[in-house]
């Protein structure tokens, strides 16, 4: 198919979403106005929006459908998770802006990462719930699989009218999957798939490796062959796993916690290959990797310190160190699931209460 003619684009519009003429020529409008194009274009844009089919048949694709390399894909998912924005250093000794995003549909999880002004267009508008279409990004493959990375071709539609959308569970179900939140001062050890409000209220360590991509175990590097070898898989290209182990309070008690991989680079808010390097540096001057991992926490991530999160994962009773919860992943708190979890909860107490009467 050639090009459509904006007439030709209204007319689909009209026929596929049963629109007056004049009601699409004013979204049109609007559209050309906000984004500063043409009135062709904003049809297009228009288009996209209420999703209807510009191309004949369009191929529905999910998540676990990507491959990377792909393009002209669009997919549709729902967003798990925000990390904060934070800028980078450009080639050309620039700053920049980056945001990460987990997004997941019926087939599984992925991140979406947002580039500088794609940051200021889209970040804000965008909350953990919200239903989004991605048209055309960047298919990569990333430290964990695949990632979808925004370019200036892009487009982000919010609460999309597309098929895939029902498939997608909601939030709600994804986030207390398995887990109970619980108090840390009930926690004994041995609890599995257990959630923890509480305040980073101390930084012990943070240090960085290189893993196997599949196990995330240590690889050893053999000079002879220059390769990257993992007891398990052999010869690998190896990635830059991360750790940072601090302390959780949440009031009635304090666990030490260990966060690893891109949990814990995205609760740092810095690249692995970045704390990798500084790591190094320290190392090179003169510290041993453990000193070099306490000093990092304290003078380079001391502003985590105070912070609250909700930190998901398994206990476990060490003999040296105490209780440790092992974490699988962390969120930030947020009030609106709080006070349904609190709601909730009072429900439940009084309805026990009536029955006991």
């Amino acid at each position: 198919m050639g090009v459509l003619t904006k007439e030709q684009v209204i007319e689909m519009i009209k026929r596929q979403k049963g629109l007056s003429e004049d009601e699409i020529e004013e979204r049109i409008a609007e559209i050309a106005e906000r984004e500063g194009i043409s009135e062709h274009a904003a049809a297009v844009m228009l288009a996209e929006e209420l999703g209807v089919n510009l191309e004949g048949k369009e191929e529905l694709l999910h998540i676990a459908d990507l491959v990377p390399g792909m393009t002209g894909v669009n997919v549709v998912a729902r967003i798990m998770r925000k990390y904060p924005p934070r800028e980078y250093q450009r080639r050309d000794g620039s700053t920049g802006r980056v945001a990460n995003l987990i997004i997941y549909d019926g087939t599984g999880r992925t991140r979406l990462v947002l580039w500088d002004n794609l940051v200021g267009k889209y970040y804000e508008e965008l909350k953990p719930g919200d239903v989004i279409k991605i048209i055309d990004p960047t298919v990569r493959e990333g430290r964990n699989g695949i990632e979808l990375h925004a370019n200036f071709r892009t487009r982000i539609i919010p609460n999309p009218e597309d098929p895939r959308v029902e498939e997608i569970p909601p939030l709600e179900e994804i986030r207390s999957y398995n887990y109970q939140r619980r108090k840390i001062g009930e926690l004994m050890g041995g609890e599995k798939f257990v959630e923890v409000r509480g305040t980073i209220a101390r930084l012990y360590r943070v240090t960085a490796y290189d893993a196997c991509p599949q196990c995330r175990r240590k690889v050893d590097y053999d000079p002879a062959t220059e390769t990257w070898i993992c007891p398990e898989h052999g010869e690998v290209k190896p990635v830059t796993m991360v750790i940072i182990d601090f302390g959780l309070d949440d009031s009635t008690g304090y666990i030490r916690t260990t966060l690893f991989g891109d949990d814990a680079a995205d609760l740092l808010g810095r690249e692995p290959e970045e704390i990798a390097e500084k790591l190094k540096e320290l190392v090179e001057g003169g510290l041993t990797l453990r000193e070099a991992g306490r000093k990092l926490a304290e003078e380079e991530y001391y502003y985590l310190l105070g912070k609250e999160i909700i930190v998901r994962g398994n206990v476990v009773d060490d003999k040296f160190l105490g209780l440790i919860l092992k974490a699988f992943g962390w969120d930030e708190v947020d009030p609106k699931r709080e006070i349904a979890r609190v709601r909730a909860e009072l429900k439940k107490a009084i309805a026990e209460l009536e029955g006991g009467e």
